[in-house]
């Protein structure tokens, strides 16, 4: 079992390392690069890169689907969870992009009794409410301060909360391969008429990074989904908050951006009210860590 669990947070870490290096990347992009270009390459890219796993492990079975209808809701879905991030990574420092991130597992606390009929203890009601505090305190609706984009990533929260009380629902006939391969069309719709009007062609290293983006994310699914099955969820899935490290270090490094006392009270109230709910929740946690992985 140790072994097993040394192996849950080896490949947690790697997954909170594979997602500041994907949102860093996708900083850097957007410093250059028209938004919806932005969107559409990363969304194309991801889409081969799950095309060719399934491809490359034999799998073709995978790219069928009996439940087109919640695809299509799950893309749509997924136009809001890409332009959340790429908004937030835009406009706000990473460190506010992550810790909002977090509040996640307080969506899907929410969504539970919606989708899955499941009840959630009062005591992880008061957690939510705990986390949305501290949601509030690091985006904090003041002049000089607040910016359109923390709602943004609020709405990315929202959307990744929604994908995964879905992915839940739909675990009985859909491989989470199939699930995120199909995130991805309406995205492509959506934005390829803006991205191309604008279009710039990316020199070699913006096309390096703009693979960069897509492998990371994708990857940091595969790891997540490694941990998970490594360990019990309850064990790793708080691993995941150790990503505010590799981002406020990544943020100061390269946009000398660093969280002010205020911001930190609230990063740290997020942090505590999800890892109780991701550890004493226990519906929530079926719902929101087992079926975790969705990238971006």
């Amino acid at each position: 079992m140790s072994d097993n669990l040394g192996k849950g947070i080896m490949y947690m870490v790697l997954a909170t390392m594979s997602f500041a290096v994907a949102d860093a990347t996708g900083k850097l992009l957007t410093e250059q690069y028209p938004f919806m270009q932005i969107v559409w390459l990363r969304s194309v890219l991801g889409m081969a890169l799950i095309a060719l796993v399934i491809i490359a492990t034999g799998k073709m079975h995978l790219f069928k689907t009996r439940r087109v209808g919640w695809h299509l809701s799950r893309t749509l879905v997924g136009i809001m969870l890409v332009t959340g991030i790429f908004t937030g990574l835009k406009y706000i420092p990473l460190a506010e992009v992550t810790s909002i991130v977090f509040a996640n597992p307080f969506m899907v606390a929410i969504f539970t009794p919606i989708f899955l009929k499941e009840k959630v203890s009062r005591h992880t009601y008061f957690a939510i409410v705990v986390g949305f505090i501290g949601i509030l305190i690091v985006a904090r609706p003041t002049p000089d301060h607040f910016h359109y984009a923390h709602l943004f990533m609020l709405g990315f929260a929202t959307s990744t909360a929604y994908l995964i009380i879905t992915a839940r629902k739909l675990a009985d006939t859909e491989h989470v391969l199939t699930l995120n391969f199909y995130l991805y069309p309406g995205i492509i719709i959506f934005s390829t008429y803006q991205a191309l009007t604008g279009w710039q062609t990316p020199d070699l290293l913006a096309w390096f990074l703009f693979l960069c983006v897509a492998s990371s994310a994708t990857l940091a699914l595969f790891f997540v989904t490694k941990a998970m099955h490594s360990a019990r969820p309850a064990v790793v899935a708080p691993i995941d908050y150790c990503r505010i490290i590799w981002t406020v270090s990544i943020g100061y490094l390269f946009w000398n951006e660093f969280p002010d006392p205020l911001t930190w009270v609230g990063i740290i109230t997020i942090i505590i009210s999800g890892i109780y709910v991701v550890t004493h929740g226990r519906s929530v946690l079926k719902a929101g860590v087992e079926q975790a992985p969705v990238g971006y």
